[in-house]
């Protein structure tokens, strides 16, 4: 079990808050990486509406493009990033520059949490 605080700090996080703070951090972390372009919403969300890419889900769920799933109960996170990059940037090196730089803002989104989310990169497309 995690020692997940909440975003003001106080006691331990619920899973919706933890989601939903590194959603956020992640999506933050992933639009400043340059060569970004955007992020890429999955299908469902696609099909709530077009330009939804930097909003919070009207759930309270993580910002369109990005995926936070638990492993289990109590197991670690993982956190999907789909991003477009601009085309004249080389794919790879944006992608890693994402994954690092998610990794570190969910980190610092959770922190005292006993392991360190994994973070997966998919580049959707090149614009």
């Amino acid at each position: 079990m995690t020692d997940d605080r909440n975003r003001a700090g106080r006691g331990p996080a619920t899973d919706a808050s933890t989601r939903r703070a590194l959603g956020e951090a992640a999506a933050r972390a992933a639009l400043e990486v340059p060569g970004v372009a955007f992020l890429r919403p999955g299908i469902a969300d696609a099909l709530r509406g077009a330009g939804r890419s930097r909003e919070v889900r009207a759930g309270g769920g993580p910002p369109a493009g990005v995926g936070v799933n638990r492993k289990g109960r109590g197991g670690s996170w993982e956190i999907h990033v789909q991003v477009v990059v601009r085309r004249d940037r080389r794919a790879l090196d944006v992608a890693r520059a994402v994954e690092t730089a998610v990794t570190a803002a969910a980190r610092a989104a959770v922190p005292g949490a006993l392991r360190a989310p994994g973070v997966k990169v998919t580049v959707a497309q090149t614009i």
